[in-house]
C-alpha cells in the first residue's frame, strides 16, 4: 500500500509541477531563399496566358515579423530614402549601403516592443520561442549560398526568409506572407505566399508554393490581360510607402508546386523564372527561464 501511496504521490507531483505551456507540437527552423532566372530565353519555355493563371491569396495569411518593419523610425525611414537631407556632414561621406548598414544596426540595438494589437499590453520578441520571426543572419545556413546568388549574372536573389514554426495539418497550418525583389508602388517583383505544413502520415514536411514574379511597365496594357490581387490586410506592413508612379503588370510568372521533403537537407524547387532553396530542421523549443524576481 506504501507503494502505491508513494507511486500516486510522485505522478500527481510530477503532473502538477510540469510547465503547462510545454506542447507536444513539433518545431522546425525554416529557412528559404527565392531568386530569380534571369535567362529571358528560359522564361519564354513556356507559355503564360492571363486567362489561365489564377492569383490569389489564402486565408489565415500573415507576414513574418521583422525588426527592420518594427523598429525603423520615420526619421530612419527618411535617411535611408535621402541619406544626404541630414545636417550631420559625417553622414555626407556615407553610400546609401553604408545608410542601410547603420539602420539595421540601429534596430537591433534598439530591440523594442511589437506594433499596436487589439491586445492589451506589449511583449518583447523572444528569438528563441517565437514563432513566424525572421531570425538574425547568424543563425543562417545559407549565407554562402546567397552570396553566390547575388554575385550571379543569371539570378537574383529575390528573398530571403530564417524563422521557426511549428509544423502542423493543412487545415490548421498558416500561409506565409512573402514578396522580394523591387518595389513597384505597393507591389513587388515577387509576392504570394508559401505554407509549410506535414504530409497526411506526418513523415514529411511539406512546401506548398504559390508565388508569382511580375515585370512591370509604367505603360497600361489596353487589352488588361494582367492584374494582381490586393495585398491582404494582415499581410501588409507599416512601412510600405506610396509611389507617385503607376506601374502595371505586363507579364506574370506563376509558381504553384508542392514538395515533400526530408529535415536536414537541401531541397531544390525548379521553375523557368525562379528557383526555391529551402532547408528545415527539427527544432526544440528551449525551457523558458525561471524568473528570480521574487514576484
Amino acid at each position: 500500500m506504501r507503494i502505491r501511496l508513494l507511486q500516486y504521490f510522485l505522478l500527481t507531483n510530477t503532473l502538477a509541477f510540469s510547465s503547462p505551456v510545454v506542447s507536444q507540437e513539433r518545431w522546425f527552423k525554416i529557412e528559404l531563399s527565392i531568386f530569380s532566372n534571369e535567362n529571358s530565353a528560359d522564361r519564354l519555355e513556356e507559355q503564360w496566358h492571363a486567362e489561365r493563371t489564377e492569383l490569389s491569396y489564402p486565408d489565415g495569411l500573415r507576414r513574418l515579423n521583422k525588426l527592420s518593419d518594427l523598429l525603423l523610425t520615420d526619421s530612419l525611414l527618411a535617411n535611408s530614402l535621402n541619406p544626404f537631407s541630414s545636417d550631420d556632414s559625417e553622414n555626407e561621406q556615407l553610400t546609401p549601403e553604408e545608410v542601410q548598414a547603420q539602420i539595421r544596426a540601429e534596430s537591433i540595438a534598439a530591440i523594442g516592443p511589437s506594433p499596436p494589437t487589439n491586445r492589451s499590453g506589449f511583449k518583447l520578441f523572444d528569438f528563441l520561442r517565437e514563432d513566424f520571426l525572421q531570425l538574425l543572419t547568424s543563425e543562417s545556413d545559407f549565407q554562402q549560398t546567397n552570396r553566390t546568388l547575388e554575385r550571379s549574372s543569371n539570378h537574383r536573389l529575390l528573398f530571403h526568409g530564417l524563422w521557426r514554426q511549428a509544423v502542423v495539418q493543412p487545415e490548421q497550418s498558416i500561409p506565409v506572407y512573402i514578396e522580394g525583389g523591387l518595389p513597384y508602388g505597393a507591389q513587388h517583383e515577387l509576392q504570394g505566399s508559401l505554407t509549410i505544413r506535414f504530409n497526411e502520415n506526418e513523415d514529411r514536411v511539406v512546401i506548398d508554393t504559390n508565388l508569382w514574379l511580375t515585370e512591370f511597365s509604367i505603360v497600361e496594357n489596353q487589352d488588361g490581360r494582367w492584374s494582381l490581387p490586393p495585398i491582404p490586410k494582415e499581410a501588409q506592413s507599416s512601412s510600405m510607402l506610396d509611389s507617385d508612379l503607376s506601374y502595371y503588370p505586363s507579364q506574370v510568372y506563376h509558381m504553384k508546386q508542392s514538395r515533400e521533403m526530408r529535415s536536414a537537407e537541401f531541397h531544390y524547387l525548379d521553375h523557368p523564372a525562379m528557383g526555391v532553396v529551402i532547408l528545415v530542421e527539427p527544432y526544440e523549443i528551449p525551457p523558458a527561464p525561471i524568473s528570480t524576481l521574487g514576484f
